[in-house]
């Protein structure tokens, strides 16, 4: 499953990458107003697409994962398992894999849109796909079918993506839904990506005008990257207490 996704995130990437050629070195290195503005009007969409649908392919691992489910509850019914240590070794035995699709997806986007800061890049994308990971083994053990799970999953996603500040900046949602705003970690990630392009010398000419329009002109990556650790943490507690109580594998 996880070669799979490695073949779908290169293809994915090579064409964003392609799509958006040489458009970061406009936005960053043009003396044009005008032409530094069209290019980060470009680059916008581009980073919303990244943070958005690479990190929401993650419900593909859900039929697999359902598998696994079937198999731990019919060794944990057999005494041979328990929660804990399998749902700390299911989620380390995923990083190299995750570290994989990250890594490639970066080289094909930075590299060839030439966005800035390869580094940071990589490692948002890297915290996102583990968190959207760990979402999904959550939702995994929650219900029945790996359909319920995948239509959950993608609504949620699906919500983050509407509430992250992309689509209506932060000053701009109703208050009804400023809680998605802030329970949503696409919100952090996508600052972290918009930072990281038009943030600081790189930013080009009209970097801190951007930031300042989707209201991250002062943002604090160390922020974003402790939000992501915390909502891995504890989703995957909340796998483990699904997995302890409802997955004993004891008939009732």
């Amino acid at each position: 499953i996880y070669m799979v996704r490695v073949v779908m995130y290169i293809a994915l990437s090579f064409m964003v990458g392609t799509m958006y050629s040489g458009v970061g070195t406009v936005a960053r290195e043009s003396e044009s107003v005008e032409d530094a503005n069209r290019a980060a009007q470009k680059l916008l969409p581009c980073l919303f697409y990244v943070q958005a649908f690479l990190v929401f392919m993650s419900v593909a691992v859900l039929p697999f994962f359902l598998e696994q489910r079937d198999v731990f509850r019919r060794e944990r019914a057999n005494g041979d398992i328990v929660c804990l240590p399998y749902v700390v070794a299911n989620f380390l035995a995923g990083i190299p894999c995750i570290a994989a699709i990250a890594l490639v997806s970066t080289v094909l986007v930075t590299q060839l849109a030439d966005l800035n800061g390869f580094g940071d890049f990589f490692l948002n994308l890297l915290l996102s796909l583990i968190a959207a990971e760990s979402l999904m083994h959550l939702i995994g053990a929650a219900q029945p079918h790996y359909i319920i799970g995948m239509a959950v999953g993608s609504g949620l996603f699906g919500m983050f993506m509407l509430c992250e500040g992309f689509m209506v900046p932060e000053s701009d949602i109703p208050v009804g839904w400023k809680w998605g705003y802030h329970l949503a970690f696409h919100t952090y990630s996508f600052k972290w990506f918009m930072y990281n392009q038009f943030g600081g010398e790189d930013g080009g000419l009209v970097g801190d005008a951007i930031l300042k329009r989707y209201d991250i002109d002062t943002e604090d990556t160390t922020e974003c990257i402790v939000v992501l650790l915390v909502y891995t943490l504890v989703l995957e507690i909340g796998f483990f207490a699904v997995l302890k109580v409802f997955h004993t594998g004891k008939r009732n």
